[in-house]
């Protein structure tokens, strides 16, 4: 039940978050996250602006270019961005690696366009961001998501492309936003987004239990028993967790012996569901929302920093 089952469906192996970064010869080589993520802009906003009180989410609602703190904080997250993306674009970090290793930074080499998608992409200062970004790495063509946080739930439901009512539902690092996706995709109405924390056990980590419960809490704004589709910020191995030990759902290995099959066969049902339609990674979600002639990469901006292969006609 993955929607994107090409030979670069992406492992651990193939994290942007974790890929060392160097932003300048004085600095020492830090992950990509430290660069571009929800914390990182955060901290832009307090030392470029000391005593902004804004949230991320305000920051982001509140932008304008006209501002000149806003701008600064835009252009210096512009520019750890670039540098991420050239980073990555060189192949570099992979190149020594695993079979699997060197054919990503093959194809990351290959890559003529770049798709920018996830919260941090939302408004004006995500196509201001986009424009900066462009104009300094070209020729690779970036384009940003019009639905941005929203990407996925649109690239679950386009792919699968249901004529039929669809439940779609992205698991991410901080929050869940779930949707009612109609006619193929091209209409989603939106359910009320959760709080990751708020399902969390004692060790910090989002475990079956709290994955019953919330698919119990989303049934409760339907009618009717519908299929699900379902991304996840967390690397899967055909439709179950890899073993490792980052995010809050790489526990969910130990609570089924295969992942997909269980919520098809047990927790969907139970909860109310008619069963599992697709489950993915969550950038390799939002990338299934575009389809390219060419190599091109879904970069998702959030939490943490996600990468996700974008479909090619014809196969990757």
């Amino acid at each position: 039940m993955n929607a994107h089952d090409s030979p670069l469906a992406l492992t651990p192996e193939a994290s942007l978050n974790r890929m060392p970064v160097v932003m300048t010869g004085q600095d020492k080589p830090r992950p990509a996250r430290y660069w571009v993520s929800t914390p990182a802009l955060l901290s832009l906003i307090h030392e470029h602006n000391p005593g902004d009180e804004r949230s991320v989410r305000q920051f982001l609602t509140t932008f304008s270019g006209e501002a000149g703190a806003d701008q600064a904080i835009l252009q210096t997250f512009a520019t750890r961005l670039i540098r991420v993306i050239q980073t990555a674009h060189t192949g570099q970090a992979w190149a020594d690696g695993s079979d699997f290793q060197r054919r990503y930074a093959h194809y990351w080499q290959s890559c003529e366009t770049l798709v920018l998608a996830g919260g941090l992409t939302s408004g004006e200062f995500g196509q201001q961001l986009a424009h900066l970004l462009e104009n300094a790495l070209a020729p690779l063509n970036v384009l940003v998501s019009p639905w941005a946080g929203q990407t996925g739930l649109v690239g679950l439901a386009q792919h699968y492309g249901s004529a039929e009512p669809l439940v779609v539902m992205d698991f991410g690092a901080t929050g869940i936003k779930r949707g009612l996706a109609y006619h193929h995709g091209n209409r989603i109405v939106p359910l009320p987004e959760l709080t990751v924390d708020h399902w969390l056990d004692d060790q910090g980590l989002f475990r079956a239990d709290a994955f019953r419960a919330v698919l119990k809490d989303t049934r409760e704004h339907l009618d009717g028993r519908l299929p699900v589709a379902i991304s996840l910020a967390c690397y899967l191995d055909h439709g179950h967790p890899h073993d490792y030990r980052s995010g809050v759902y790489h526990r969910l290995i130990e609570d089924c012996e295969h992942l997909a099959t269980t919520l098809h066969q047990q927790w969907l049902p139970g909860a109310g569901f008619s069963g599992l339609a697709l489950l993915e990674h969550d950038s390799t979600a939002a990338a299934l929302a575009f389809r390219f002639s060419k190599p091109a990469m879904m970069v998702t901006l959030g939490t943490g920093l996600g990468v996700g292969v974008c479909p090619r006609h014809g196969g990757v």
